[in-house]
């Protein structure tokens, strides 16, 4: 009987880091949103299209997973027409919903 309340504590006691981290993106603009990218700020790279090949229409959201304890991200968005809109240094771990445009 102490062994499950043995690991419940475990549990309980485990850094917020360990979580798993995620980004919501919500569309507010009147043009669909065609390429979502999220990097470390710490890296010089975009990596990949987190939307695929879907878009995300105005008002829709989109959930984007990030590896557990990456709280400093920028985010790039690409509209449809090609116009890129970037926001810097977003705390993704304090700050996890964002409106676009």
């Amino acid at each position: 009987m102490r062994l499950p309340f043995a690991l419940l504590a475990c549990l309980l006691a485990l850094p917020a880091a360990a979580k798993e981290a995620s980004v919501r993106i919500t569309n507010r603009g009147a043009r669909a949103i065609n390429e979502i990218y999220v990097a470390s700020a710490a890296v010089n790279a975009w990596g990949e299209d987190r939307l695929g090949s879907r878009t995300l229409g105005s008002g829709a959201s989109h959930l984007v997973a990030l590896p557990p304890g990456q709280c400093v991200n920028d985010i790039r968005i690409i509209l449809d027409g090609g116009e890129a809109k970037e926001r810097r240094r977003v705390n993704t771990c304090a700050q996890g919903d964002l409106v676009f445009p």
